[in-house]
């Protein structure tokens, strides 16, 4: 058999840069197997060095004299079209983000075995469970844990909140002509315990990981106000909370304010949040949030984050060493850089009015 001619318009160096920059390892190892057969390795050796044999390396040789580079990557079929037309796609994920009503479904989630037969007696289209889990991920759906909501949450309170936002900074503004600008903060108390929580963690496909939960319940709190706009914050760590420890949060977020700028801090309507004896010092004013709505105080990402990443799957001794593993975890948050920001930037909350 003649032995194939490889086109050359391509300069060998070109193919190994493109290797290098390849997301597909499989394109990177063509490229350099007919790069080092265009440097003179013997054909059997440049398709070793790939991982396949001669006569694969030659059909790759053809590919790539009719494509170049383009034509060493893998051209998938589109594979069988679905059986649900674009219009029933759209009225199933719409039943999947509404979700089933205990009520009247009898069941509190719609499992892949539920959505087989909606469809089967909907449309009359029958899926096994392993197509309908195909299905749900070509429709953008994946299987999460919901965020709490309470019952008492009010939707549109919370919408109007945003859309006024702005007005209110600015009413703080006009308030406090003597600031040069209003920074955004929000506020909130995070319970760290022994009773801690479980977090996921990566682990082998098919074998359940194990993770310590202490049964206990000493705990300490973080009282904390973070930033976006300037990536900053301050935190308190008690045992307790209470109007007097608000003030010393208060007085300590007071002195961090650099000199000509107000604070606008978003805060819930705890007790001590809204007692007659609560000291706000002069360059704060808090903003109290609609009830019941902690999805709107973007500090609730950074307790999560904190949980996940530096509190959770540990046995404390006591109340001592709780208090310094939540001092630690907070200075770990302050020192990473864009880390606050990238928690809490919500698009609703300007972050600084100058």
């Amino acid at each position: 058999m003649r032995a194939l001619m490889i086109r050359e318009d391509v300069p060998r160096g070109e193919l190994r840069r493109l290797a290098e920059t390849e997301d597909d390892p499989r394109v990177a190892r063509r490229l350099l197997a007919i790069a080092a057969a265009l440097e003179g390795m013997s054909r059997a050796a440049a398709a070793r060095i790939a991982g396949m044999d001669r006569q694969t390396l030659r059909d790759w040789v053809i590919r790539y004299n009719r494509g170049g580079p383009a034509g060493l990557s893998d051209r998938w079929g589109d594979g069988r079209p679905c059986r649900l037309t674009e219009g029933r796609q759209a009225t199933l994920k719409a039943i999947v983000l509404q979700g089933p009503d205990p009520e009247v479904d009898g069941v509190s989630t719609w499992r892949l075995v539920d959505l087989c037969r909606i469809v089967r007696e909907r449309f009359g289209v029958t899926y096994s469970e392993t197509g309908m889990g195909r299905l749900m991920r070509a429709l953008g759906l994946s299987w999460q844990t919901p965020r709490p909501r309470h019952a008492e949450t009010n939707r549109a309170a919370q919408e109007a909140f945003k859309k006024s936002f702005a007005a209110a900074l600015a009413q703080i503004k006009a308030d406090h002509p003597e600031a040069e600008r209003i920074e955004v903060w929000f506020q909130d108390e995070a319970r760290v315990g022994q009773k801690g929580r479980m977090v996921r963690r990566w682990f082998q496909r098919g074998m359940r990981p194990r993770m310590v939960k202490d049964q206990r319940y000493r705990s300490a709190y973080i009282l904390g106000a973070v930033c976006p706009g300037r990536d900053s914050g301050a935190a308190l760590v008690l045992t307790h909370v209470s109007v007097a420890a608000m003030n010393l949060l208060l007085a300590e977020v007071a002195s961090q304010l650099p000199p000509g700028t107000h604070a606008a801090m978003l805060t819930d309507n705890a007790g001590w949040h809204t007692a007659n004896d609560l000291r706000v010092p002069p360059n704060i004013t808090l903003i109290h949030l609609p009830p019941y709505s902690p999805e709107l105080n973007a500090i609730e990402k950074v307790w999560q984050s904190l949980r996940d990443r530096y509190l959770s799957g540990r046995l404390f001794s006591g109340t001592q060493a709780i208090v310094d593993a939540c001092c630690a975890a907070w200075n770990s948050l302050i020192a990473e850089t864009r880390r606050i920001p990238s928690l809490t930037d919500y698009k609703w909350a300007q972050h600084v009015i100058p």
